[in-house]
C-alpha cells in the first residue's frame, strides 16, 4: 500500500510538471508564432486580420492538447480530480491580447494603392484610340476603285460626220481632186473585197459605221451619216461637202485597205497635207491611230499626209481623216473586220479619239 501511495504521489507530481510545462510553452510559443505569422503576412501583402483569425483558431485548438494530458493522468486510477488545474490552462483567452497587435498592421490599408492598377484602363483607352488611327489606313482603298475611263466618254456638244466609204455601184464619172487642182478622178469606186469572208468593203464599212453612230450618239454626240444604205450614189466631193456644211468637229471616212502582200495588216490614217489645219492634221491623225491601236490591239502603221484623196482635199476647213481599219487582203484582218466584238473595239477607239479632240480643241 505504501508503495502504491508513493507511486501515486510521484505520478501527481509528474502530471503537475507536465501541465506547468505545457502552459509555459503556450505562453512562450504562441506570441512568437503569431508575430512570425503577422510578419510573414505583411511581407506577402496579406490581410493581418487573417493572421489573427489563424492565431485564435490555433489557440482554440490548444485546449484539446491539454485534455489529452488529462486523459493520461485519468488513467492513474481514482485521483483524476487533481488534474482540475487544467481549466486554469484556459490561458487561451490570455492570447486574445494578440488582437491588440492587429491594429499595428492597420498601415496595411496603405496596400490599397492596388487601385494603382487602374492605369490598366488607360492602356485600354490608348488601345482603343489607336484603333481609329488604323481606320484611315483602310480609307485610301476606296480611292483605288476608279471607274474604267474606256467605257464611256462625254461627247456632248460635238458634231461628228461619219462617211462609210464606197457604195454598191461605182460611179466612174469624174470630179476635181482638189479645189486648187485641175486634176480629175472618178467620183466613187466600189472598193476592195475580203480574201477570207468574201464580203465587199462597202458592206463592211457601213456595218461598222452604223454601230459607231449608235455608240457616239449614246455618249451625247451629234452624229451625221453620209449614207445609211449601200444603194446610193454620192461622190467623194459631195461627202466632204456634208462635213463642211455641218462644221464637223470630226470628219471620219471609214475604209478597209488592200495590199499587194497578204502579210500586210494593221491600221493606217491618211490626212490632207494642205489647208488651214495642215499643221495639226498629222498630230491629230496620230491620236486617232493610237486610240484605235490601244482599243483593238492591232498595229498602227502611222499617219500619211498627202493630196491624193479628193474626199479630204475638199474638207480642209474641218478636222478630216481617212481611217483604214485593216487589210481585207490579209485573212486575219479580214476576219476581224467582220467580227462584232472587234467592230465594237473600233467604235470605242474612235470614241476615245473624239473625246481627246473635244478636250484639246
Amino acid at each position: 500500500m505504501k508503495k502504491n501511495k508513493r507511486m501515486l504521489s510521484i505520478m501527481t507530481v509528474i502530471t503537475c510538471l507536465l501541465v506547468i510545462t505545457t502552459v509555459a510553452l503556450l505562453f512562450l510559443i504562441g506570441p512568437w508564432k503569431k508575430s512570425a505569422e503577422t510578419k510573414e503576412s505583411l511581407s506577402n501583402g496579406k490581410d493581418p486580420t487573417n493572421v489573427t483569425t489563424t492565431v485564435t483558431e490555433n489557440s482554440s485548438e490548444t485546449p484539446p492538447s491539454i485534455t489529452a494530458t488529462e486523459a493520461t493522468s485519468s488513467t492513474s486510477e481514482e485521483s483524476t480530480t487533481e488534474p482540475t488545474p487544467a481549466p486554469t490552462d484556459t490561458p487561451t483567452p490570455t492570447e486574445t491580447p494578440t488582437p491588440t497587435e492587429t491594429p499595428t498592421p492597420s498601415p496595411e490599408p496603405t496596400a490599397t494603392p492596388e487601385p494603382t492598377a487602374t492605369p490598366e484602363p488607360t492602356e485600354a483607352t490608348t488601345e482603343t484610340t489607336a484603333e481609329p488611327t488604323t481606320v484611315p489606313e483602310t480609307t485610301p482603298e476606296p480611292t483605288k476603285t476608279t471607274p474604267n475611263p474606256g467605257t464611256s466618254y462625254d461627247l456632248s456638244g460635238m458634231v461628228i460626220v461619219i462617211d462609210p466609204g464606197h457604195q454598191r455601184h461605182a460611179n466612174s464619172d469624174t470630179e476635181s481632186v482638189a479645189p486648187w487642182s485641175d486634176e480629175k478622178k472618178a467620183k466613187v469606186s466600189a472598193g476592195t473585197k475580203g480574201v477570207s469572208t468574201g464580203r465587199p468593203e462597202y458592206e463592211v464599212v457601213l456595218e461598222i459605221g452604223l454601230k459607231m453612230r449608235d455608240v457616239l450618239q449614246g455618249m451625247g454626240a451629234t452624229v451625221i451619216m453620209t449614207r445609211t444604205s449601200n444603194d446610193v450614189d454620192i461622190s467623194n466631193v459631195e461627202r466632204a461637202q456634208i462635213a463642211v456644211d455641218n462644221n464637223a468637229d470630226v470628219f471620219l471616212r471609214l475604209h478597209c485597205d488592200a495590199g499587194d502582200s497578204s502579210s500586210s495588216r494593221g491600221i493606217g490614217v491618211f490626212v490632207c497635207s494642205r489647208g488651214e489645219l495642215a499643221d495639226s492634221q498629222v498630230k491629230w491623225g496620230n491620236w486617232l491611230g493610237n486610240c484605235l491601236a490601244e482599243a483593238t490591239g492591232s498595229k498602227y502603221r502611222g499617219c500619211d499626209a498627202s493630196t491624193r484623196y479628193s474626199g479630204l482635199n475638199w474638207a480642209t476647213s474641218v478636222p478630216s481623216f481617212l481611217l483604214e481599219m485593216g487589210f481585207m487582203t490579209n485573212s486575219e484582218d479580214d476576219r476581224l473586220l467582220s467580227d462584232s466584238d472587234y467592230q465594237m473595239k473600233i467604235c470605242q477607239g474612235v470614241a476615245a479619239f473624239c473625246y481627246k479632240m473635244k478636250q484639246n480643241r
